[in-house]
């Protein structure tokens, strides 16, 4: 039986606020949405209203970096029946947790030096995704996610059922034509033009189609642009114990003919060709069937 009217909260954390603007992008679809399934009843974006309220669905985009951000989410799936985490920051970690690379003394140091650190927000030693402080119900990676694959969602849950689950890979709707070539070296997406029919890493480019999680429908690959892993792992990926960087080695290597050291030693120039593949903890990961 359809469920009607449930009451929705939409927060933002540290993040860009990409996929609230994604969100909002659904136009049409989403003012359906809104006039027949939701009734928004806290936003900050759209709604001056300072407490909380309880819900039955959060949405939440962004990720957890400040002291402020674990209070926040704390206090959102207390009230809420529904958590939702919203894109790339929330779900894995994502650009933002690139930080992570570098201690916080290190960032601060860097980035602050001129600025009396001691007004800023306390910030924690990581980037953290959502699920490392909460229990999260559903997960809809993206950098930002595609409109639609929002909209879609969340009219399921309005409906009672669990949203569809995308798990193959990018390449499966890239509709490229992947065939084995000889290529000298690696290239960055501006240093050729790209040939519209074959598959880009058969022409030297280095996208992550193989890995990355389908259902945003390869629009970056599709147009010519790699695609740069915003929907995290596919399940082939994300709960095995392997080496994201042998796999891509592996597939770079079968597909242009350029011996596998000659890849690994190309690609470990680039140390954020994964900055969307960033995690923390995988045991967040407890119910597969909950990532989107």
């Amino acid at each position: 039986m359809s469920v009607r009217h449930l009451k929705v909260s939409i927060i933002s954390l540290t993040c860009c606020a990409g996929c609230v603007s994604s969100f909002l992008d659904a136009g049409d679809a989403l003012a359906e949405v809104l006039s027949q399934d939701f009734e928004v009843t806290y936003s900050p974006t759209f709604i001056d209203l300072k407490e909380i309220p309880e819900v039955d669905l959060a949405i939440v985009e962004g990720g957890v970096r400040t002291e402020a951000d674990e209070k926040l989410i704390r206090e959102v799936r207390a009230k809420s029946r529904i958590l939702v985490a919203l894109g790339i920051c929330a779900t894995h970690g994502g650009i933002t947790s690139l930080g992570n690379i570098s201690s916080l003394k290190t960032l601060l140091e860097k980035e602050y030096s001129l600025i009396e650190t001691s007004n800023l927000p306390e910030l924690k030693d990581l980037m953290y995704p959502l699920c490392n402080f909460v229990d999260v119900d559903y997960y809809v990676p993206g950098c930002p996610p595609m409109p639609m694959l929002i909209v879609h969602t969340i009219k399921s849950i309005a409906n009672g059922k669990s949203p569809p689950r995308h798990q193959s890979v990018v390449c499966t709707e890239c509709h490229r034509k992947i065939v084995p070539a000889k290529v000298e070296r690696l290239y960055g997406i501006y240093e050729k033009e790209a040939n519209r029919e074959l598959c880009l890493v058969s022409q030297g480019f280095v996208c992550l189609g193989s890995l990355t999680r389908e259902g945003c429908g390869a629009p970056c690959p599709r147009s010519g642009f790699t695609c740069f892993g915003c929907r995290g792992p596919a399940d082939s990926l994300l709960y095995r114990t392997r080496d994201l960087y042998a796999f891509l080695i592996k597939v770079i290597s079968t597909r242009t003919g350029i011996p596998q050291q000659k890849v690994k030693e190309e690609l470990y120039q680039n140390p954020f060709i994964f900055h969307t593949f960033i995690f923390s903890k995988f045991e967040r990961f407890k119910a597969r069937e909950r990532v989107i």
